[in-house]
């Protein structure tokens, strides 16, 4: 008698039921977990959550009125962020001023403050950065004499959004 004769690698792929079952799996699994992730975003999407971006409103611009013939003082403003994604202020401008620096106020130990300059600042989505003497402000040299109440133009430059025109007034210290 002959024996039977065998397949094999060579002459073609045999399918059986268990290497059809195996395959099957090995192409729903990831097809459901693509559809699971898909649905998941389509309804973050929708709600409104995703790709909201930063909207930003500027109030409250305010510039120290230089003192004894000094050009250097101090503009605060009041930043808020009322959209869906955190910003961050990078720079201000303003043709009413030669220089502008943004700078944080330290506190050391000893209990002594100084003045430290920074290349931005964060604006966290949904709120508010009230700048002032102790926290945040932008360093500015004035070019002419200025009077309480004038007022100043700035432009407030940020990493993701437009650049926001704003108006300073010129205000005494503490007031």
């Amino acid at each position: 008698m002959t024996a039977p004769a065998r397949r094999t690698a060579a002459e073609g792929w045999i399918p059986t039921r268990r290497r059809l079952h195996d395959g099957l799996l090995a192409v729903v699994a990831p097809l459901a977990a693509f559809s699971v992730a898909l649905g998941g975003l389509t309804a973050w999407t929708a709600s409104g959550a995703a790709g909201a971006p930063p909207r930003l409103e500027i109030s409250d611009g305010r510039v120290f009125l230089p003192y004894n013939g000094n050009v250097d003082t101090a503009a605060f403003f009041r930043i808020t962020n009322s959209g869906g994604a955190d910003d961050r202020l990078v720079s201000v401008t303003s043709a009413a001023v030669d220089s502008a620096m943004l700078s944080r106020h330290v506190r050391h130990d000893s209990g002594a403050g100084s003045m430290s300059m920074v290349s931005s600042v964060g604006l966290p989505a949904g709120e508010t950065l009230a700048m002032s003497a102790s926290t945040v402000d932008v360093m500015v040299k004035v070019k002419d004499r200025r009077q309480v109440g004038d007022v100043l133009p700035f432009v407030l430059h940020f990493r993701h959004s437009d650049p926001v025109e704003a108006l300073a007034v010129v205000v005494r210290p503490g007031g």
